[in-house]
């Protein structure tokens, strides 16, 4: 069946990989990035540029999205995952640091869902995807942790607001897929913490959001898909003392 998605960081790593599959599964797909868009050219592709970190960009962005016709699914993919050390130690710094984090995983989604707000076909799906780091956070990426925390309460929230109109559901991720620059010493040591003991990929989440997207008695639900690392040995930590 062919339905209009809109996918949020829809045009790298994972968001990449939703916005081909639902392209080839024959539905029309708008895929927003912010900088580097690496998806094909498709006659059933719209892409759309916006950065999310800047709530001026933001509101320019919903304007263009409240314009489109209705959508049958909507998958807030769009992420911002920086370690807090990494954006300096003084308060003006660390400010900049935790609201763009802010911005990217709370605002820009709670500002794009109300600009869609007349914008749903029946029987719609709207699919967040979080992180097990809500329920298992790591100290060095606080501002990262609270604020998808943030975004997995409004995302319930959403499913009360929308009930009957607007089926909602939540991915909590695990390290899924490694990048090119995580070494094999720390593959091994994530590895070591999943029940599974494999890289499971991008697909797992696409089967997951499959899932969540057809399902029509699902809602306010949340799926993990992390190969087991929740209830396994998770990660280690070291704390100051």
């Amino acid at each position: 069946m062919s339905r209009r998605i809109l996918i949020t960081g829809g045009a790298r790593r994972l968001g990449k990989t939703l916005t081909e599959h639902y392209l080839e599964q024959g539905c029309e797909v708008v895929a927003h990035y912010n900088t580097r868009n690496e998806l094909a050219p498709h006659p059933s592709l719209k892409v759309i540029q916006g950065n999310l970190g800047d709530n001026a960009d933001t509101l320019r962005l919903c304007q263009e999205l409240a314009k489109e016709q209705p959508f049958d699914v909507v998958i807030h993919n769009a992420s911002c995952f920086a370690p807090d050390a990494s954006a300096g130690f003084t308060p003006a710094e660390q400010a900049a640091h935790i609201n763009k984090h802010l911005n990217v995983h709370v605002t820009a989604p709670m500002l794009i869902t109300q600009a869609l707000a007349n914008s749903w076909n029946e029987d719609a799906s709207m699919v967040v995807i979080s992180d097990i780091y809500v329920d298992i956070p790591n100290h060095r990426f606080a501002a990262y942790c609270a604020s998808k925390a943030a975004l997995h309460n409004w995302a319930l929230s959403m499913a009360q607001r929308l009930a009957g109109k607007v089926r909602v559901n939540i991915l909590q991720p695990g390290p899924i897929q490694f990048l090119p620059d995580h070494t094999e010493e720390y593959r091994n040591q994530v590895l070591s913490q999943s029940l599974i003991r494999r890289e499971l990929g991008y697909g797992a989440i696409v089967k997951a959001c499959d899932y969540l997207i057809d399902n029509d008695a699902v809602t306010g639900s949340t799926m993990r898909v992390d190969g087991g690392r929740f209830v396994a040995n998770r990660y280690d930590q070291t704390f100051a003392d």
